[in-house]
């Protein structure tokens, strides 16, 4: 069998990422188990018209434009999947794009309709109902909406990452799960609610917990995944 093609993105280049996907590239480890390919600007050359460590319109040009050329390639098959450097979000701003990141920035390029950014290991997943939002702004875009999309999504999706009936815990919004509504009342006016009406479609969800507990029972193997409320 041929290796997959894997796209790596070089994120902004006057950032780190251009050193890591070089040095991804030459990987024997990296080399063994695929072909990469780097997208964007890595060599010395190209990378000196770029003051490093200083994010720029012209840095987040070149980011979006590696990225977005990945993304045509993988679509038209001619990659396996894309490994992305880290972006500048400042750095995409001063470029003009609207995009905060990874996430919003693939779903707009892919036309997907329904996504989430998902952290994976072995032993810990954990699926963001909100993302790159200011956190004071958190509470009021968890809605239970955006819980049951999460949740729904995570479900859809979990047997492609070998979980084929994922065991999904949502942990709480504020310290303690709220404590009954002393220390906050989302859990219970909203998270708790949608939690339910998703269980009674058959999906096994549980929850909200409080976070201090939850990553350790999950890690445990008591949970497949986790649901946090923001990143």
């Amino acid at each position: 069998m041929s290796l997959p093609v894997i796209a790596i993105t070089v994120g902004d280049p006057a950032g780190i990422g251009p050193e890591i996907a070089r040095k991804a590239a030459a990987s024997k480890q990296v080399l063994a188990c695929c072909r990469p390919v780097i997208y964007g600007p890595w060599g010395d050359d190209s990378l000196s018209a770029f003051a490093q460590g200083r994010p720029s319109a012209e840095g987040g040009q070149a980011a979006y434009e590696a990225i977005a050329t990945a993304v045509g390639d993988a679509l038209e098959k001619k990659v396996d999947a894309i490994a992305t450097g880290p972006l500048s979000k400042e750095g995409l701003a001063m470029a003009g794009h609207p995009w905060k990141g990874h996430t919003d920035l693939l779903a707009h390029l892919t036309g997907a309709s329904r996504v989430a950014m998902m952290f994976w290991s072995p032993r810990l997943r954990v699926v963001l109902a909100t993302v790159h939002i200011p956190l004071a702004d958190v509470p009021a875009a968890l809605t239970a909406e955006r819980l049951r999309d999460a949740v729904e999504l995570s479900q859809l999706e979990m047997p492609r990452f070998g979980v084929p009936a994922p065991r999904i815990a949502v942990a709480a919004l504020n310290p303690h799960a709220g404590e009954r509504g002393l220390i906050g009342h989302e859990e219970e006016t909203v998270m708790r609610p949608a939690i339910d009406a998703l269980r009674g479609q058959g999906i096994d969800v549980t929850g909200p917990f409080p976070a201090d507990t939850l990553f350790v029972r999950a890690a445990r193997g008591e949970f497949d995944v986790i649901i946090a409320a923001y990143h």
